[in-house]
């Protein structure tokens, strides 16, 4: 094969240091703190820190961590005996946060492997890597205590409260500062690590039916730092989005590559911001360079694709963007070079957390997008790739075989499995190290290697490998099952899916699929759930006596036609926002989200839709609960408790303690009221209820009239406070019915503290009102001229009724809704906009009164009311504009601004001032 240095692709971008002399991580970063004191380290979740900063917390961390943790008496355990000894290994558990890397590197200095956990693994998931690693102290903080705690019950174990360590590390009276030295881990009296020995233990999916523990050592990480300062070019002025969990062997590699080569690492968990709350995080963070997986690539695109705003800088200022961990496709590139800079340059990459990083392959903004899926790529500096026949010969160029990767940056093993080592480890004839992961490829002429599948049964699923056999380990210690067999759908550039086929214990009823996945979900991370379960009475077998895999019957289909009629609106709408974000074209009622294929991540993404456009906060927990269509539909629809026997009012939040008087929020024409629900976590200091149209969710005549409405919403707020003063908040529709209530309340001798008005249009004629809000689409002309005539007639009588005109077409159906809101039902999105088209009606009858007391008028985009109420709020007024769109006022990001105005006009006002 060619030289690989001739096909490598390389940045004019010099890394400020050379990996050569290093001997394990702490040497290399001794070095770049020494060069770099001053830079920036480590932002997003967490403190920001430079890396002079964040070399002195972890001096002193690791000498408090010294002074805490147990003697060290496992050396040489695990993975057998390796250079220098396996130290034993102490678990962090601190999410996705720059305090998580900083505890990861004092554990290391302190002398110590380093277990990640990641909390978003079920507590029996967390249990056996625990009970693997030989896990007896864990470092958490203050979030996940409870869960380290679990999952060390019973083992005698320790965990110590990761915020009381740094506590103790910041303060220069500890006992634990006794050595006055800089660099990491200098002055501990600790063994200093070899490139041999592991640093951190990463547990992937296992054969055996466990996780298995790959021990990734220093030197792997090392020659990562080398090839990608070579390939990509990290250094100071960069800032690397890492979105990868650190417990993932691609988030620790490439956060840490990063950092080793002088740039700042940017932690950010998208599985619990979700998608576009990771885009805002990545702007304002000033990432230049993002490594994630195919699927979140996807996730992104969708989301910004669907975005009439400007170009998103969180993916137009990127320098590089890489994918990896499952195949990518030139469609999925295509797809997101629109929102790319004019010199972003994608890379994809493989590899794996035995082998670390092998293969890149990049696609220059000028360059066209490749077909079908992306290639691996060329091998990268410090790792050379055979292909070998099946009897251990070398395959020529263009021939499939199995990939042989040597290199001395790889795994030392499986930590306590050497047998399994075994099977993968090996030595060539010069004595390198290599390692056969079990992936059938072939080397084309230019040295560029080509993945064309597993040689074994292990696949990636939403860039994870997993072992097929530990989702049927699982599956049969369900007690109902008997039997099991788990294959993968893998057709890219379609998300791969596990399918699992089920026989119920003999005699006994076959579980139901919904009662298999819950079951599932306690042993397994959610992406080894297989997304579809077929019950069979028995598995079809050959004269082997095994499984016949031909003879399984196809998955099922998991999409639906979502048919009105059949669906109640709660579960059309939350029908549709699911098929939405998992890309279907709609969802059968019983089927749960994760059998559709969805992970964390699109859950979280489902969410925070659901937040924004129902108003319901829902954590992923719920989902779990609550995982068919059906099940979750209703779990929103009561999201929030109403007062008794009446639907029309929603307390939406209480007050941390008992002393302001309650908001009281008046949602828009055909809004429900938890909208209002964002709004209310900015207010903390207040019980905040909020009201919608009577009839909206429960069959019933609406009100026809502002007077009405106030009058009903006015005696249930005298239920919850009889007397006042009165805090309210009005939008659109509301703040009309709003302002209707100040009048009746002053009028009853009442004081109204503080009324505020989002974004309310003022009332037009009504000719004006129906045009803007009805139109009217023109009949066709008549061509005989007496009908013509007719029909101008019979028009121009009917306008002294119906300003606009008679309806034809589609806006008389619009109307026909508008006067039958509440009586009939139209499913799904309409009942909404029938209540909204009834709200133009009453309001164009409506005659505001002036209110002379204190207010806020908050405008928004477009709208040309601002001067317009000046004459109708009379008394002190503040104007408030906020450039969002009309409903985006009560949507993140912009809630945030709008709440601080909130809470200014809610202070009491200074008597003093009058």
């Amino acid at each position: 094969m060619p030289s690989t240095d001739s096909v490598i692709h390389t940045w004019d971008h010099v890394p400020a240091i050379a990996v050569a002399d290093d001997h394990s991580v702490l040497d290399r970063w001794d070095r770049v703190v020494a060069r770099h004191r001053d830079e920036p380290a480590l932002s997003g979740d967490g403190r920001s820190v430079t890396y002079g900063e964040a070399d002195r917390l972890v001096t002193s961390l690791a000498a408090v961590l010294s002074d805490v943790l147990r003697p060290d008496d496992h050396a040489g355990a695990g993975v057998g005996a390796q250079p220098g000894g396996a130290s034993k290994p102490i678990g962090i558990m601190a999410g996705q946060t720059t305090e998580a890397v900083i505890g990861v590197l004092a554990i290391v200095a302190a002398g110590r492997t380093v277990v990640v956990m990641d909390d978003h693994l079920p507590p029996a998931r967390l249990a056996h890597v625990a009970a693997l690693a030989g896990l007896d102290e864990v470092v958490a903080d203050a979030g996940r205590l409870g869960t380290a705690e679990g999952v060390l019950a019973g083992t005698g174990g320790r965990v110590h409260p990761l915020e009381d360590l740094l506590a103790r590390a910041e303060d220069p009276g500890d006992a634990a500062h006794g050595t006055e030295t800089t660099g990491a881990g200098r002055g501990q009296g600790q063994h200093r690590p070899g490139g041999a020995d592991p640093l951190v233990l990463v547990f992937t999916s296992g054969s055996t039916g466990l996780p298995k523990g790959v021990a990734m050592t220093h030197r792997q990480q090392l020659q990562n730092t080398e090839q990608d300062a070579v390939a990509l070019g990290p250094g100071p002025g960069d800032r690397l989005g890492v979105v990868l969990p650190l417990s993932f062997a691609a988030g620790f590699l490439f956060a840490f590559s990063t950092l080793l080569n002088g740039g700042a690492v940017v932690l950010i968990d998208p599985r619990d911001l979700g998608v576009e709350r990771t885009l805002d995080r990545l702007e304002e963070q000033g990432v230049t360079c993002l490594v994630c997986t195919p699927h979140l690539l996807r996730s992104i695109v969708s989301t910004v694709g669907a975005d009439d705003r400007a170009p998103r800088r969180a993916l137009t200022d990127l320098r590089f963007l890489m994918t990896l961990g499952e195949p990518v496709t030139g469609t999925d590139l295509a797809a997101a070079r629109p929102h790319l800079g004019a010199g972003t340059v994608f890379w994809n990459g493989f590899g794996s957390s035995e082998m670390g990083c092998v293969a890149y392959f990049s696609v220059q903004p000028d360059e066209p997008v490749p077909d079908g899926v992306i290639p691996a790529g060329w091998p990268l500096h410090g790792k050379t790739v055979r292909i070998v026949r099946e009897d251990g010969s070398e395959a020529p160029l263009g021939e499939t075989g199995e990939l042989l990767v040597v290199s001395d940056g790889m795994t030392c093993g499986y930590w306590g499995a050497p047998e399994k080592t075994a099977e993968r480890i090996g030595r060539d004839d010069d004595g390198r190290a290599t390692w056969r992961q079990g992936d059938l490829a072939r080397l084309e002429a230019d040295g560029r290697l080509v993945l064309l599948g597993r040689s074994d049964d292990a696949v990636k699923v939403r860039g994870y490998l997993v072992e097929p056999s530990e989702v049927e380990a699982a599956l049969r210690a369900i007690p109902e099952v008997h039997d099991a067999v788990v294959t993968a759908q893998v057709d890219p550039p379609a998300v791969t899916r596990l399918v699992a086929y089920v026989v119920g214990r003999p005699g006994a009823r076959t579980p139901a699929p919904a009662a298999v996945r819950r079951a599932l979900r306690e042993r397994l991370p959610e992406y080894m759930v297989p997304a579809s379960i077929v019950p069979m009475t028995e598995l079809p077998r050959n004269e082997r006596g095994k499984v016949d895999r031909a003879e399984l019957p196809g998955a099922p289909s998991i999409e639906a036609e979502m048919v009105e009629g059949e669906y109640d609106q709660w579960e059309l709408v939350v029908g549709q926002i699911w098929a939405g974000v998992l890309g279907l074209r709609g969802v059968h009622l019983d089927e749960d989200f994760s059998a559709l294929g969805g992970d964390s991540l699109s859950a979280e993404e489902m969410l925070t839709v659901v937040h924004e456009r129902l108003g319901v906060d829902l954590r992923a927990s719920e989902l779990l609960e609550h995982p068919t269509l059906r099940a979750f539909a209703h779990r929103v629809r009561t999201g929030t408790s109403a007062l008794p026997s009446h639907p029309d009012v929603v307390k939406v939040s209480s007050a941390r303690e008992a002393g302001r008087p309650p908001v009281f929020c008046l949602a828009g024409g055909g809004a429900l009221a938890l909208t209002f629900l964002p709004l209310s976590r900015y207010l903390p200091d207040h019980d905040v209820y909020a009201f919608q149209q009577h009839g909206l969710e429960r069959r019933s005549f609406p009100d026809w009239s502002i007077e009405r409405i106030a009058r009903r919403y006015l005696a249930l707020m005298r239920i919850v406070q009889p007397r006042g003063p009165y805090l309210l908040v009005g939008h659109s529709l509301g703040g009309l019915v709003a302002l209707e209530i100040a009048r009746q309340l002053t009028e009853a001798g009442e004081q109204v503290e503080h009324l505020a008005l989002l974004d309310t249009y003022l009332p037009r004629s009504k000719s004006e009102q129906a045009r803007l809000h009805f139109g009217r689409m023109e009949p066709r002309e008549a061509s005989n001229p007496t009908v013509r005539s007719l029909q101008k007639g019979v028009d121009k009588l009917v306008k002294r009724v119906m300003p606009a005109g008679v309806p034809y077409g589609a806006q008389a159906a619009k109307r026909f809704r508008a006067y039958t809101a509440g009586v009939l039902r139209f499913g799904g999105q309409k009942d909404f906009d029938a209540f909204f088209d009834q709200a133009e009606i009453v309001t164009r009858r409506h005659h505001p009164t002036p209110f002379a007391g204190r207010s806020t008028y908050v405008v928004a985009d477009a709208n040309p009311d601002a001067e317009g109420w000046k004459s109708l709020l009379v008394g002190r007024r503040e104007t408030v504009r906020i450039a969002a769109e009309h409903t985006s006022l009560l949507r993140e990001p912009h809630v945030a601004e709008l709440a601080t105005a909130l809470r200014a006009a809610f202070e009491p006002e200074d008597p003093a001032q009058g």
